[in-house]
């Protein structure tokens, strides 16, 4: 009978364990480390995007506040034009053209059409977390909440302004309105003379009924001026900063 030998493997040092388990670890962390730098350059990338789209938003809100802050400035004026014409050139039924044309701009109420698409898209998808600047995020949120303060004086505005059409299709004349009522705000410095400056009839020389007509200007004047002369400036500021600091943290041009 034949006897073989047994072989024996010799047994690895304890030392050479050490080191498989160290590049099993190291391989380990080393993925770990590439794919949470990966997931940050990709954040990053959104962030960037997010921010570019933002900043576009945010440009077309300054234009569109500047646009209505110029339409209110003309109600304004045409409040006291027409308030004038009440108290001194109504007679026998009659008035002139201008205070035709003056009623037909004061009952507009013009608002901002908000650009809130990418932030909405962003609150509701949760991608807020992008963005890692606390200054930042502040700013957006701040400016953001503000619009639906906006919104909300807006909706005042509108409701003294339809008691005011009220009181106007009281007092005009609609036959001789329908001359003036598609003129829009931009034509008051273009109208001709002749239109202005002729008498037209109106309903009514009631001095009780004319001056709540009057009176229906000042009551929308205290909310024009209010976001004429500090909302609408402060979200054009904000809007402002917040493009500085959205184009110095993402590098945008």
């Amino acid at each position: 009978m034949e006897v073989h030998a047994h072989s024996h493997t010799p047994r690895k040092k304890w030392s050479h364990y050490f080191w498989e388990f160290l590049m099993l670890f190291l391989a380990v962390t080393l993925g770990f480390f590439v794919e949470n730098q990966r997931e940050h350059i990709v954040e990053r990338q959104r962030a960037t995007q997010y921010a570019k789209a933002l900043v576009r938003d945010l440009e077309k809100d300054t234009i569109e506040i500047r646009d209505v802050m110029r339409e209110k400035k003309i109600i304004l004026a045409c409040f006291d034009s027409a308030r004038s014409i009440i108290h001194q050139r109504i007679k026998n039924y009659m008035a002139p053209g201008a205070f035709y044309y003056y009623s037909n701009v004061v009952a507009s109420a013009p608002s901002v059409s908000w650009n809130d698409a990418t932030i909405i898209q962003i609150t509701q998808s949760g991608n807020l977390r992008y963005f890692t600047n606390a200054e930042l995020v502040n700013k957006i949120s701040y400016y953001y909440s503000q619009i639906n303060y906006v919104k909300l004086l807006n909706t005042n505005d509108r409701v003294v302004r339809d008691k005011s059409m009220e009181i106007r299709s009281r007092v005009l004349n609609n036959y001789e309105y329908a001359r003036f009522s598609t003129y829009s705000t931009d034509n008051w410095l273009s109208l001709p003379d002749t239109l202005m400056n002729r008498l037209f009839p109106v309903q009514t020389n009631d001095p009780n009924l004319l001056n709540e007509f009057a009176n229906s200007f000042e009551n929308r004047r205290r909310i024009l001026d209010l976001v004429m002369k500090r909302v609408y400036p402060a979200s054009i500021k904000d809007a402002e900063e917040l493009i500085s600091l959205l184009k110095k943290e993402y590098h945008l041009k």
